[in-house]
C-alpha cells in the first residue's frame, strides 16, 4: 500500500509543477497498488492547489484510483505521537503532514510512502529509528 504525500499529489493535479513528468512516471510504475491519504496531506495539498480546476483533478484523481482514506481508531493518541516525532527532528523543520506520515508508517509497516521530500531518505525515521519505505522503487 502506498501513503501519498503532497508533492506527488499537487504535481499530479498542476501540469505547469516542476514534478509533473515525474509524478505520472511514478504513478505509471506504482501501477495498481492500493494508495491511501491521510487529511493532513489533502489539508496541505488544497492550500497549494488554490484553483478550481487543480481541486477537481484531485477529486478526481482520488475517485479514479480509489484512494482510500487513512482513518486511526486512536486519533487523539496518533496526534500526541506526531508531536514527539515534530519535537525530534524540530532542527529539520518538518511540518504536520510530514510527521504524520512518519508515524502512520510506524504504525502500518506495510505501508510505503510516495514523497518527493529528499528528508524521507536521507533525516528523517519511524518513531522506532527504522527507515521510512519509500515508494515507487526503481
Amino acid at each position: 500500500m502506498i501513503l501519498l504525500d503532497t508533492a506527488p499529489l499537487v504535481a499530479l493535479c498542476d501540469p505547469r509543477d516542476a514534478l509533473n513528468a515525474a509524478a505520472l512516471r511514478d504513478l505509471d510504475r506504482i501501477g495498481r497498488e492500493p494508495l491511501v491519504a491521510c487529511g493532513a496531506v489533502l489539508t496541505e495539498a488544497c492550500a497549494l492547489l488554490t484553483r478550481s480546476i487543480q481541486r477537481k483533478r484531485l477529486r478526481r484523481f482520488l475517485d479514479e484510483f480509489a484512494v482510500t482514506a487513512y482513518l486511526a481508531d486512536d486519533e487523539s493518541r496518533l496526534w500526541a505521537e506526531v508531536f514527539e516525532w515534530l519535537d525530534k527532528y524540530e532542527d529539520h523543520e518538518p511540518d504536520w503532514a510530514d510527521g504524520y506520515l512518519a508515524v502512520v508508517s510506524g504504525r502500518e509497516r506495510r505501508f510505503r510512502v510516495w514523497t518527493y521530500d529528499r528528508e524521507f531518505r536521507t533525516i528523517w525515521r519511524r518513531p522506532d529509528g527504522t527507515r521510512i519505505p519509500l515508494a515507487p522503487r526503481a
